[in-house]
């Protein structure tokens, strides 16, 4: 029985019907966040057409121009107008169409969405049409369709970005960092399709261009440059209907983030917090790797109806079936792969060949095709060597085999001015008891060193506490400390290096390099643009020891901490910039000396704020002797 409602005849409606171009600016609030959204949006459209050649403009980050030109399939007159239409999509046609989405682009509201609330011409022509059309939409609404000539395949313009929502142009932020946002979405659209080509211009400037039908390893290497790659080792693992492949770090090379996680499911770059797990349980516990992910590039094979896209507006996220077997196919993947590469590495080990105890004059010489006389006089005897004894030395702690050691140096990083050591000096104590959980800061400033726990946590005893101070931390911040208080004094103290460290860098990186090397420069780095990728650094800050860590680590996991902290704002702030660069402070399992953690606590009392470390975690925590006393029962 149909709904009937009866008004009085004074009655005043409170229920409206939204025109269309509002609700489709509505819609687009949901679809478009950014200009990088709009890209996203419409190369996707290109790949579902086909497209194996894909080439996108960009002007002023986007808000002028953004120009998508492919050479997909195309369409007629009457489909370039429906596709403007909402929800017109020729993906998903019926209520059983849902269920097995295989393009990524299905619900129709891209194209409407963007012609809402920007300036859109469309030109596209068919391989069956002689001629192609033109469209012109401004706000939503219908200007122009004409015919015109062009390319089997399709250009679409994107004009005056938000120019009827200017509510919507306020919240984006500056122009570097909207183009790093468009560089950092193509770029994730060319490692997931690796079949088409793809070419960014920023300002008529190539950002990139990628070739057709190339590998992930030849994609891999075009971004992030060779040592990257060649720090990935394949995956290829199949079980039932889950084909997963693709590239996983070796272990060690990781990240601070997992911006270099990417996933692809069915060609789609989605984010998936079960993909993630199983990542991390093929790795196996990081104990000495907190904070730190594993760069991977997945790609999970799975059927449609298997998994549920249609989730999130952007449709970044997504829902699986059985989240348990994803989880423990990643896993199994990931850790095959490792087990697989690590046996592989030992094979290829060739013994090396023995070597004789000793070797004869006569045959050095003859090797070395060098004529000689033996001398017929008898030579004259040396005097006996007294030999001075040799004081036992400590034995070193046996270290995992793939963890390199590093010994610390004191004379530029902590300021010391030690070079030998007395003969007398206090051996590091090496403590292998459980450390209580954390206690609160209680005042209490190390005074005295009692010794070393793991090579990263110093003991100390100071105000009738027992104190544990994290090397690491400590020495972020007076690392941090000392560059604030080169940039409020102007100068910029740098150590020149003796030959400077060519960086092979992706591109996000290179630019957030060298569209803030004034900011870096008032830090004390010197970095000299090779074109393309590749910088040189020519110049470290004066408190940095060289020694410590290779340049470009330092380097690259300051760029990380920039990259995934800040949200890429650029200019970047140099504050933050600093507090980026203290990844040069000393890390954990590093060798200190009980002089040098002296040293270091020293210095670490000296700072304004000494109990934190630059990113707000505790450089210490402290327990007292009542806490000592009730944990041991004493009280």
């Amino acid at each position: 029985m149909p709904l009937s409602l009866h008004r009085g005849g004074n009655a005043v409606s409170k229920i409206h019907v939204m025109p269309v171009e509002l609700s489709n600016r509505i819609a687009a609030g949901e679809v478009i966040e950014r200009p990088a959204s709009v890209v996203k949006e419409l190369v996707e459209n290109s790949l579902d057409a086909g497209a194996t050649q894909i080439t996108v403009t960009i002007e002023r980050a986007g808000l002028h121009l953004i120009s998508v030109t492919d050479n997909g399939c195309g369409m007629d007159g009457e489909d370039a107008l429906l596709a403007l239409e909402p929800h017109g999509t020729s993906k998903l046609l019926s209520d059983e169409g849902i269920n097995h989405i295989s393009t990524l682009g299905f619900r129709g509201e891209a194209i409407p969405s963007i012609a809402a609330v920007a300036k859109v011409a469309i030109r596209t022509r068919t391989a069956a049409d002689a001629e192609g059309v033109e469209v012109l939409v401004e706000g939503g609404k219908r200007v122009n369709c004409h015919p015109c000539g062009g390319a089997v395949g399709t250009t679409i313009e994107v004009r005056e970005l938000f120019f009827n929502t200017p509510a919507r142009k306020k919240f984006l932020k500056s122009n570097p960092t909207e183009e790093h946002h468009i560089e950092e979405t193509l770029m994730n659209l060319a490692l997931g399709n690796t079949k088409a080509g793809f070419t960014l211009l920023i300002d008529r400037k190539k950002v990139f261009s990628c070739i057709p039908d190339a590998t992930p390893e030849l994609r891999v290497r075009e971004f992030f440059g060779r040592n990257f790659a060649a720090n990935l080792k394949k995956v290829e693992y199949v079980e039932g209907d889950c084909h997963i492949h693709g590239l996983v770090a070796a272990p060690g090379f990781t990240r601070p983030g997992r911006r270099e996680q990417r996933i692809y499911l069915n060609g789609r770059p989605v984010e998936s917090l079960p993909v993630w797990r199983g990542i991390r349980d093929g790795y196996g516990t990081l104990e000495n790797e907190a904070g730190r992910f594993p760069p991977t590039l997945l790609f999970i094979e799975l059927p449609p109806e298997d998994f549920d896209i249609n989730v999130h507006p952007a449709k970044r996220e997504v829902r699986f079936k059985s989240e348990y077997f994803i989880t423990r196919a990643v896993g199994t993947a990931v850790r095959q792969a490792l087990h697989e590469n690590a046996a592989q590495n030992a094979d290829t080990l060739s013994p090396e060949p023995a070597v004789p105890k000793s070797i004869s004059i006569e045959q050095i010489l003859q090797a070395a095709q060098v004529a000689y006389q033996p001398e017929s006089a008898v030579q004259m005897e040396l005097p006996p060597v007294v030999s001075k004894p040799v004081a036992p030395s400590m034995p070193e702690k046996e270290l995992p085999p793939a963890e390199e050691r590093k010994k610390f140096k004191p004379e530029k990083v902590l300021s010391s001015t030690l070079t030998d050591r007395p003969a007398e000096e206090t051996p590091v104590v090496r403590i292998r008891a459980a450390i209580p959980e954390e206690a609160v800061f209680a005042g209490a400033w190390p005074d005295r060193v009692l010794g070393i726990y793991d090579d990263t946590y110093i003991l100390a005893a100071g105000g009738g506490a027992l104190i544990v101070v994290d090397q690491h931390a400590a020495h972020e911040r007076i690392l941090f400390e000392e560059i604030l208080d080169r940039l409020a004094s102007g100068s910029n103290a740098s150590q020149p290096l003796l030959i400077g460290q060519m960086l092979e860098l992706p591109p996000a990186k290179a630019a957030l390099l060298l569209r803030n090397r004034e900011v870096f420069a008032k830090l004390g780095f010197d970095f000299e643009d090779m074109g393309g990728r590749s910088v040189i650094v020519n110049a470290i800050p004066s408190n940095f020891n060289e020694h410590m860590a290779p340049v470009s680590q330092i380097v690259e996991e300051m760029l990380d901490e920039l990259l995934e902290n800040s949200r890429a704002q650029m200019p970047v702030n140099p504050e933050f910039a600093a507090r980026a660069a203290c990844k040069a402070a000393v890390k954990a399992h590093w060798v200190l000396s009980v002089e040098e953690a002296t040293t270091l606590l020293r210095q670490l009392k000296a700072c304004r704020q000494g109990t934190l470390c630059p990113h707000g975690r505790p450089t210490m925590i402290t327990l007292s002797e009542k806490e000592l006393e009730r944990r041991f029962g004493r009280r």
